[in-house]
């Protein structure tokens, strides 16, 4: 509840004793009435972390179930157990739990993120804490995260993508563009990174895939791109299929297959197949191992 809603409430409440003594409404609505807006007012009162303020400048709508802005807005932390959607620039101070974010143009936060549904951000989306969603998160432009990212879903970015700490995304990874993630990226699902990636950690999937993009003249040309980083080992239950990679520790999985322009320093594990092209770097012999000795 908004503090705007808690000064309705109240006004309300005085309306409707006004009405009361003056004969307009029965005494059944009236109690009815008056029980309903002061439980709302008194549960409100007794959390303040449900009280929220809303500063716009252009039009909102706040019902129930949705909190839409379209302009330029400030929002205070706290609980808003509604879907939000923000047309224009959205600031949010401090920690906010809501249903769902949806935002066309930018949006920042400057503390956690806890959303129970989707997050959705077409242009600029920054949060300086974590983003944990019980869905998943889509990004398409830019996004910076200061913390953690903890989806039951899939995460899905396209442009540039900054996470200071590590990526968990149930459901899969899939991110093209300019790549940073400082920490781990880990899913259940598969692991897609296409473009320029710097991972700071591991990366462990089902399967994982990273690959740059060429244009039509760099292909002509025979130009490589830049390579993509990887400073920890990438593991995947069945296939790591990579190149124009720099791979600092090891590769493991039952499918190894590495492209065009890969160094490994570390070792190659691999369980069926090891498919290599001529110009991949091992800096030691790969390793074929059992299915049973497939683990981190």
């Amino acid at each position: 509840m908004s503090k705007n809603e808690i000064i309705l409430t109240k006004e309300l409440l005085e309306l409707l004793e006004k009405r009361y003594k003056s004969g307009e409404i029965d005494e059944g609505s009236y109690n009815e009435l008056k029980e309903r807006y002061e439980k709302r007012l008194e549960k409100a009162l007794k959390d303040p972390s449900s009280i929220i303020d809303i500063k716009v400048s252009g039009s909102q709508i706040l019902t129930d179930k949705d909190l839409s802005i379209a302009g330029s807005s400030k929002i205070s932390g706290g609980k808003i157990l509604r879907d939000i959607r923000i047309s224009g620039s959205g600031k949010i101070d401090g920690d906010i739990e809501c249903n769902s974010i949806k935002c066309a143009g930018a949006i920042k936060a400057s503390g956690n993120i806890t959303a129970h549904g989707f997050v959705k951000c077409s242009g600029s989306f920054k949060a300086e804490g974590f983003l944990h969603s019980d869905k998943g998160a889509k990004f398409s432009g830019s996004a910076k995260i200061g913390g953690n990212v903890l989806l039951s879903g899939q995460l899905i970015g396209a442009g540039s993508i900054l996470v200071e700490d590590n990526v968990q995304a149930d459901e899969g990874v899939q991110l093209s563009g300019s790549i940073e993630v400082q920490g781990n990226i880990l899913s259940k699902k598969d692991i897609t990174l296409s473009g320029k990636a710097e991972i700071f950690g591991n990366i462990v999937g089902e399967n994982v895939y990273i690959k740059g993009r060429r244009g039509i003249m760099e292909i002509r040309l025979f130009k490589r791109r830049e390579l993509s980083t990887i400073e920890g080992t990438i593991f995947a239950k069945k296939t790591v299929e990579i190149e124009d990679t720099y791979v600092n520790k090891d590769v493991k999985a039952a499918t190894v297959k590495l492209g065009p322009n890969t160094t490994v320093e570390g070792i190659v594990y691999y369980v069926y197949d090891l498919l290599l092209t001529d110009d991949v770097k091992l800096e030691n012999e790969p390793v074929q191992i059992s299915i049973e000795e497939l683990k981190l």
